[in-house]
């Protein structure tokens, strides 16, 4: 039984077995067939078939309350005894809600089902063993499990496959996974190693072993698996994610591969984790659904009381046939209790419009456009990388105008993420690559210039003004003269040779060690030439040399494609590695040199020390000879590598390989068994790879195990955070301290200059790696590589175990140095996000850096100024936070109950920051101290969490969402940032080099940072406030026909009957008035977009809610019942002498329509083209369709008969005076109250208006007095033309008139908006400057 109810533990078994289905005869198909269970590759990403649309569709909707509501009032219209309308005509707004839906639906459903089938309908090549053992052209939906598949380069793999070959001799091949993470760095596979073929060598038909893997699951990160090499099992081959290519992906930088499909269709790990747009309630919506509950409740009260008014009106008469007007069948029914409970329902047919059922339909309707119009604005759209903004939930955009919090990722969010090597510390030496000319700014070592930067930019160096160092800095390494001569002697002979015995550490060794390190520590894919497949499209070959198997299983080069070695003829060859001889100083390596630096290209008075220099500089060597070491960087080793490409997974390892490459120790090729790096003093050498410790986010580090060509020690190189590296150093470098001038104290010593170099680096804002190394020895390592394979050959909490054995190999460090990369703020970020805390969101920044250079990029970036005070928090135990938490909440509030004297000047309010670490933050987010940290954070406007990781950053949102109460935004660019994304109530993704793994997660995904200030500002400003304004004029709409009908009731006797048509009933809501305010709610604007984005207090509007608040339905309400009752007894009293019930009804209904149009002019902002035409076409098509309803058709409510009643009605003056008088009356006091509101008690976007009128109206009298001035006159103008001065002249023109109209005392902003909106102004004209979008798209936007 516990099984039965813990879905955690399925039944069934946790692998599966995968048989080569070429070594069975039987078809897939078959019966006994061991995969014919499994999935075909076949995807199905509809949800309706043509039989199954009609009821899998209803049902859908019906889930609905409102459906279900009015289907119930459907279905009681079918009773006789409670008939109030027509059965016809009462199904008219359901049937015209579900349809309009069911269309909605259908269309989406037939784009996904031509999508399938044109995925579907792909071809691949697919081994048939049946035809000559052949590879034949099948689609895509008739692979299954167990086929054996042959791609080539820059095909797209159409299922999960088990890499088997590859054209590369190591049995390496490269992937591009953007279709399934975005990810745009290859990455890098490896075929099954460790298979016994039949004579050595590969072919399809000689697989013929099973593998067992993992059951189908969503991780795309996680492959567990063996191949049985016998039936007993004994003998098996492991697998991991290295040797699984995932469908969806892209072949790149391989001829060809074959592969076993392992999982197809559905159950591939990309259609595991593909999944539509989430529907999310935003906070509108719930309040939606509030008064929808009082909706209810009034129709329930109203129904009630006409129920009770109708049995004591019955009851008044004590025979049945005293009433003439109202047939009963039967004297039994004469019971005014039983009428009274027939009458109640026929009251909820009557009042039913009281719930809108259109509200629904027309929001999905609205917000379907609004996120088309957000699509095609262009100020959101990324040129270098050709993204637009992407809406991925439909149903939420309202929210992006009442967001409270916002919690963003810092690396790739708030920067670049592209990084640039700036500085180093070796062996404690600082080398901060400084510009040429800064004499601040200089190396431990001395060596302040780089004659390299002189010679390469000796051009441009006499030329350059100070003001542009920065950027030079920027686009160049400056590299260091020390580092140079250091490495001019790298070789073999000289690696590898750190003794941790020694008392005195050798520099030399530990700089070439270091660069070494920076080259081969890594994962970067080196790219030399094009690929071509030995296979036709057809799967034809004309002539295949088969490799022998050992080539993709061991270090064996011996063996070579005579195919492949042709095809590369043509191609320049790297020279072959010089032969390893003594080093001695005199040997010359020089093949080839340069052309002299000549010295009189440079000003000798003025830069001496640069001339004195050349004559020591060392000779260099090169892949192609060797040069003076002032002309490294722009060598001859370029030209070579021209055609070498670099792909990093990671920005930080392109960086540094880059670095090296500057420094002539270049990354020339690596594969699965052995990376290749050109050596200054070497050339090409090839150090053999035993291991690949690749990061994780646990240890925070990654490590390479190599074995050294010459010595063959085994090295193990490690580079990873700081704070992951330097705890687990050898023990000397922690020791106690010694003698002064021992060995331990001169490890002391390095370590703590390279931890102050760390820390230099940090308040630089530079992301800071440390690197370190250890020789290990051959029986520790044969140790270690057994119980490694054991871990790597688990299928059971395998992670775990390699985790832990990744930890006991990474012990005992030797310390190299450290580096530190520049990773920029993107453009406008500080300007975005002093946007959004004037507009009153408070920015938490959740980051996995160090604190430091968290704080250094807070002040960068605008997130801390200098009116606020630094709260740091950092703590090693529960204890110690809790006591600092009460501290810093003691001391705020102290601050806050100052006492001020009269004499003394108003005190500002205090400004707080806080900043708070890892460690601290996971004691604060224990359930005892999570209110209290709340408590510290909501004091402060600003808020930094370093070294935080995933799970926390998805903690801390999630705790502010639910205790807090507020509207949070998360937005992030990595996998990191997933869990924060999810947990928010808006999800936002970058799509930037950290692959789409946040996109997909999110619910909006921008190109930039500085995008969210338009998507808050401007169209969350919008969504909300029109969608707040519709809803609010839908309930109203509803509210008067409803109390409209009441009133007439109350002289009707609570007979249940309706004095108005029920055609026109049910259309005055679906066709009458329903299209105005649905097209105000897509294109009405309050202010313009310039506007908002200069004040971004205007944004409060939305997180306080003050559109939208809960007195809006009282007020609502209470403003209908007032015009209904205007409507009904001008009516009333103007029909004195007697009239028709039709005609009666008639003039009512004119006046009702009108009076809902007229109300919809007052409430809209601004009349444009589209709004007048919806207007008038409504007003029409009423008329129209009374008239030809009079004319032609007899009424559904029998008996009477309204046949020309509107013609009689309209020919009567009467009829007119009633619809003016009752419509000007119903609408006097709400026109009167907006008035007085604008001119009396304008809230903050009523100043604005203001102020945007007043500029017009400058306009109009500045073009005026243009056309009467001489040409010459521009000259004195202030205002400068956009072209010259960068600004936008409709923004200046604004702040001009502003300034006019603050002299003036014509608008004044509260809370100081004017003023700060001028300052933020000036920082954001470059959002404004581009040209708008025409059309409807403009006055939506």
């Amino acid at each position: 039984m516990g099984n039965f109810l813990n879905r955690s533990n399925r039944s069934g078994p946790k692998f599966r077995l995968v048989v080569p289905n070429h070594t069975l005869e039987e078809s897939v198909k078959s019966p006994g067939h061991p995969n014919r269970d499994f999935a075909s590759n076949g995807i199905k990403t509809t949800k309706y078939s043509l039989i199954t649309f009609l009821p899998k569709n209803l049902f859908e909707q019906f889930h609905r309350f409102a459906n279900l509501y009015f289907l119930f009032v459907v279905a009681l219209n079918w009773v006789p005894q409670v008939q109030a309308f027509g059965k016809e005509i009462a199904m008219i707004p359901i049937l015209f809600v579900l349809t309009v839906t069911s269309v909605k639906d259908a269309f989406e459903d037939y784009r996904r089902y031509r999508s399938d089938k044109k995925v579907n309908g792909s071809t691949c090549r697919v081994y048939d063993h049946s035809e000559k053992h052949e590879f034949h052209l099948k689609e895509w939906h008739h692979i299954h499990v167990g086929d054996i598949i042959h791609l080539s380069c820059n095909d797209i793999i159409p299922a999960d496959l088990l890499l088997l070959k590859s054209s590369d001799q190591q049995g390496i091949c490269h992937v591009e996974t953007m279709n399934l993470d975005g990810e745009t760095n290859l990455k890098q596979r490896q075929s099954v190693s460790g298979i016994n073929y039949e004579d050595g060598v590969y072919k399809a038909r000689r697989f013929k072993y099973t593998v067992e893997c993992d059951q189908p699951n969503a991780e795309i990160y996680k492959f567990n698996g063996k191949v049985k090499m016998s039936d007993c099992g004994d003998q098996i081959v492991p697998l991991n994610q290295n040797n699984i290519l995932l469908r969806g992906c892209i072949m790149r930088n391989t001829d060809w591969i074959e592969g076993l499909v392992v999982y197809a269709g559905a159950e591939t790990k990309s259609m595991m984790n593909n999944r539509n747009p989430r529907y999310k309630r935003s906070k509108l919506e719930r309040a939606l659904n509030r008064d929808v509950i009082w909706c209810v409740i009034i129709l329930l009260f109203l129904c009630f009381f006409c129920a009770a008014g109708s049995a004591l009106w019955l009851g008044q008469y004590e025979d049945s046939t005293a009433i003439m007007f109202i047939p009963f069948e039967s004297s039994e029914q004469f019971n005014p209790y039983f009428q009274a409970f027939i009458v109640f329902f026929t009251y909820i047919i009557i009042f039913q419009s009281v719930i809108p059922l259109p509200l629904y339909v027309s929001l999905e309707i609205i917000k379907l456009l609004q996120v088309y119009f957000i699509n095609q604005d262009l100020h959101l759209y990324h040129e270098p990388s050709d993204k637009r903004v992407e809406c991925r939930a439909l149903n939420i955009t309202e929210d992006l105008g009442q967001i409270e919090y916002i919690f963003s990722d810092k690396t790739g969010t708030l920067t670049e993420n592209q990084m640039e090597f700036k500085s180093c510390t070796i062996g404690g030496k600082n080398y901060p690559h400084v510009p040429e000319f800064d004499e601040d700014l200089q190396s431990d070592t001395g060596s302040r210039y780089s004659l390299a930067n002189i010679s390469r930019n000796s051009a441009d160096v006499l030329k350059r003004k100070p003001g542009n160092l920065q950027s030079a800095v920027m686009d160049n390494l400056k590299m260091e003269t020390e580092i140079q001569r250091e490495l001019s002697n790298m070789c073999l002979r000289s690696l590898g040779s750190i003794d941790v015995n020694v008392t005195t550490l050798n520099h030399k060794n530990q700089v070439q060690e270091f660069f070494l390190l920076m080259a081969i520590c890594n994962t970067v894919v080196v790219s030399l030439h094009p690929h071509e497949d030995i296979m036709d499209s057809e799967g034809n070959v004309e002539s295949v040399i088969s490799i022998p198997a050992s080539v993709n299983n061991s270090n064996s080069q011996n063996h070579e494609n005579p195919i492949l070695r042709e095809r590369y003829t043509k191609l320049p060859e790297t020279p072959a590695p010089n032969r390893l001889a003594p080093i001695h100083p005199d040997t010359q390596r020089v093949k080839t040199t340069l052309p002299p630096i000549q010295s009189q290209s440079l000003d000798r008075e003025k830069f001496p020390r640069y001339t004195q220099r050349l004559e020591y500089m060392p000779k260099i060597s090169t892949p192609t000879g060797s040069v003076t070491g002032g002309s490294v960087a722009g060598s001859s080793i370029r030209s070579d590598m021209s055609r070498t490409r670099y792909e990093a997974e990671s920005p930080d390892e392109l960086a540094l390989v880059r670095a090296a490459s500057t420094y002539n120790c270049c990354l020339k090729g690596r594969t699965v068994k052995s990376v290749t790096v050109w050596l200054p003093a070497e050339g090409e050498v090839e150090f053999e790879v035993l291991h690949v410790l690749t990061f994780d986010s646990t240890r925070k580090r990654m490590s390479i195990i190599v074995r050294h060509p010459l010595t063959k020690e085994i090295i193990i190189y490690t580079k990873g955070a700081d704070s992951a590296v330097l705890s687990v150093l050898s023990k000397k470098y922690k020791g106690r301290k010694k003698r002064k001038g021992t060995e331990n104290e001169e490890f002391k010593i390095m370590l703590q200059n390279t931890e102050k170099h760390i820390m230099e680096y940090a308040m630089q804002g530079l992301r800071t790696l440390c690197m370190a190394k250890k020789t290990i020895t051959r029986a520790d390592y044969e140790r270690w590589a057994a119980d490694h394979l054991t871990a790597e050959s688990s299928l059971e909490d395998r992670e775990e175990k390699l985790l832990a054995s990744a930890c006991r190999i990474e012990e005992d460090l030797e310390l190299l140095g450290a580096t530190g990369i520049e990773d920029k703020l993107q453009e406008g970020v500080p300007e975005t996000i002093a946007a959004m805390r004037d507009a009153g969101i408070k920015v938490w920044v959740l980051t996995g850096d160090k604190q430091e250079t968290a704080i250094q990029i807070a002040y960068s970036s605008q997130l801390f100024n200098s009116d606020q005070q630094l709260i740091i928090v950092n703590a090693e135990t529960k204890e110690e936070t809790k006591d600092l938490l009460e501290h810093h909440i003691k001391q705020i509030h102290r601050d806050e109950k100052t006492p001020q004297t009269e004499s003394s000047p108003p005190a500002k309010k205090h400004l707080y920051g806080l900043v708070i670490d890892g460690k601290t933050l996971f004691h604060a987010l224990d359930a005892d101290l999570e209110k209290m940290f709340l408590l510290l954070a909501g004091k402060c406007n600003s808020v930094i969490c370093c070294r935080s990781s995933p799970i926390q950053k998805g903690l801390v949102v999630k705790l502010a969402r639910d205790e807090l109460k507020v509207l949070t935004l998360a937005i992030g660019d990595g996998a990191n940032d997933v869990a924060m994304i999810q947990m928010a109530d808006v999800g936002i993704g970058i799509s930037g080099q950290e692959g789409m793994q946040a996109v997909m997660a999110s619910d909006f995904a921008i190109a930039r940072f500085h995008f969210l200030e338009r998507m808050l500002l401007v169209h969350g400003h919008y969504c909300y406030s029109r969608l707040a304004r519709f809803s609010i004029f839908m309930f109203y709409k509803s509210l008067v026909t409803t109390m409209m009908l009441f009133w007439y009731n109350l002289y009707s006797g609570y007979s249940g009957n309706t004095h108005i048509d029920s055609l026109f009933l049910m259309g005055h809501h679906v066709l009458f008035t329903a299209f105005p305010p649905i097209v105000s709610g897509i294109i009405d604007k309050d202010l313009n977009a310039e506007t908002l984005i200069l004040y971004p207090e205007l944004y409060k509007v939305g997180p306080e809610g003050q559109t939208y608040t809960r007195l809006s339905f009282l007020i609502i309400f209470l403003d209908s019942v007032y015009q209904s009752v205007c409507i009904h007894f001008v009516c009333y009293f103007g029909y004195f002498e007697g009239v028709g019930i039709w005609e009666f009804g008639t003039t009512m209904m004119v006046i009702t329509v009108l009076t809902i149009l007229v109300h919809y002019i007052i409430e809209t902002f601004r009349l444009m083209w589209p709004q007048w035409l919806t207007l008038i076409l409504s007003f029409l098509i009423f008329w129209l369709f009374g008239i030809i309803i009079d004319s032609f058709f007899m009424t559904f409510d029998h008996p009477m008969t309204p046949y020309w009643v509107m013609m009689v009605t309209i020919s009567k003056p009467t009829h007119f005076l009633m619809v003016a008088l009752g419509t000007i009356t119903a609408l006097l006091p709400r026109l009167i109250v907006r008035i007085v509101q604008q001119t009396v008690f304008p809230d903050v976007i009523m100043k604005a208006q203001q102020m945007e009128k007043a500029q017009e109206e400058a306009e109009e009298n500045r073009h005026d007095n243009s056309r009467t001035t001489s040409p010459d006159s521009a000259q004195n103008n202030p205002r400068k033309d956009s072209k010259d001065s960068g600004y936008d002249n409709k923004a200046l023109d604004m702040k001009h008139d502003l300034e006019d109209t603050k002299q003036n005392g014509q608008v004044e902003f509260e809370n100081g908006a004017s003023k700060n909106g001028e300052r933020n102004g000036h920082i954001r004209q470059r959002q404004l400057s581009n040209p708008p979008t025409n059309g409807v798209a403009e006055t939506a936007t």
